[in-house]
C-alpha cells in the first residue's frame, strides 16, 4: 500500500445513480459511450478508465453516485462541457492488485485496516483504475484501488 497524490486530470465523464448489484449493468455500455465521444470528438485518451464512487458503503442496497471516467486532451466544446471536467489532486491510499474484481472486497477490507491502524481520515472518495481488463481471463486484470484521504 501506498500513500500518494494523484494529479489533477481532465476527464470525459458521465454519472449514474446506482447500487453495487448494479454495476454490470453500467460496465460495458457506460464505456462504451465514453469511447464513442472520444472517436467523434477526435480526443486523444491520456489514461485508463477510472470510476469514482461517492456515497458508497458497501452495502447492497445503498444507491450511490458513480462517475465513469475517462482522461482526456484536445479541444472541448462547450455545448458538452457537462460531461469534461478538472479533477483536482487527489491524496489517496493506493493498492494494486492482479486479479478477478470479486477479489476487490478483501481489497478493501484490509485497506480500512490499514487506514484505521494508522490513523489516517478518509476523504469519502473511492476510485478504481481499470489499468488492464481482459473480461474472459478476470485473472490477469489490473486495477488500482484508491481510497482518498483528508
Amino acid at each position: 500500500m501506498l500513500i500518494k497524490t494523484h494529479p489533477a486530470m481532465t476527464v470525459l465523464f458521465n454519472t449514474h445513480h446506482t447500487k453495487l448489484g448494479e454495476l454490470e449493468n453500467i460496465a460495458g455500455t457506460s464505456v462504451k459511450e465514453l469511447y464513442k465521444y472520444v472517436a467523434d470528438l477526435d480526443l486523444l485518451v491520456c489514461g485508463p478508465q477510472y470510476w469514482f464512487y461517492y456515497g458508497v458503503d458497501g452495502r447492497p442496497e445503498t444507491r450511490f453516485t458513480l462517475e465513469v471516467a475517462i482522461p482526456v486532451h484536445g479541444r472541448i466544446p462547450t455545448a458538452l462541457l457537462p460531461y469534461f471536467k478538472e479533477l483536482p489532486p487527489l491524496k489517496c491510499l493506493s493498492f494494486i492488485h492482479e486479479g478477478p474484481w470479486s477479489e476487490l472486497a478483501c481489497v478493501y477490507k484490509k485497506m480500512m485496516a490499514y487506514i484505521s491502524e494508522n490513523g489516517l481520515t478518509m476523504n469519502g472518495i473511492y476510485a478504481e483504475v481499470y489499468l488492464n481488463t481482459d473480461i474472459p481471463h478476470p485473472a490477469r486484470n489490473i486495477t488500482e484501488v484508491q481510497i482518498g484521504l483528508a
